[in-house]
């Protein structure tokens, strides 16, 4: 038999009282379960951050796509660079973001390196929402100027393979 609270009961075997101190019943012998509380965690400042940066990269990274899609047709080499480079940074974003989650539910009072390591996470984080911001700033120059220039776009390519890199290295 489960008691939930503190009510008096009944022994579903005997029918005899029983009270909420009670591990046996005192009539037929039977065992009493109680069931523990559920606990439930309130979620962390860092798990509303880790929420927050991760909502915030995916407008972001929807953006870039969509901007891509505009300005480039499908069989295009440029097109097929940035929506793989959107793919790698997309894969390692949500990556870090369930490491993040993960270290985010350990108790980080118990260890200050926990904590470090998971504001470290978060600047991670905010270093791809950055490059994902940079590279829809430098579609939209792309697309109001000369389409012929592709420098900064090569440049910003090449910061977020080293961005990936590095992240993936670590």
């Amino acid at each position: 038999m489960v008691i939930e609270d503190d009510h008096n009961h009944f022994c579903i075997y005997c029918g005899a009282r029983i009270d909420f101190d009670q591990n046996f019943c005192s009539e037929c012998g039977k065992p009493i379960y109680r069931q523990k509380p559920k606990v439930t965690r309130a979620p962390s400042e860092y798990e509303n951050k880790i929420a927050e940066l991760e909502d915030e990269y995916n407008i972001k990274q929807s953006k870039a796509q969509e901007l891509v899609e505009k300005q480039f047709d499908p069989n295009h080499m440029a097109y097929e660079r940035f929506t793989s480079s959107i793919t790698k940074s997309n894969n390692l974003f949500s990556t870090q973001v369930s490491i993040a989650k993960k270290m985010a539910e350990m108790d980080i009072n118990e260890s200050p390196f926990v904590e470090k390591e998971l504001e470290n996470k978060l600047v991670t984080l905010q270093t791809f929402i950055d490059k994902m911001e940079d590279l829809i700033n430098e579609l939209i120059i792309h697309m109001s100027s000369n389409r012929e220039d592709t420098e900064d776009i090569n440049a910003l390519f090449d910061d977020m393979d080293d961005l990936i890199d590095s992240v993936k290295d670590y």
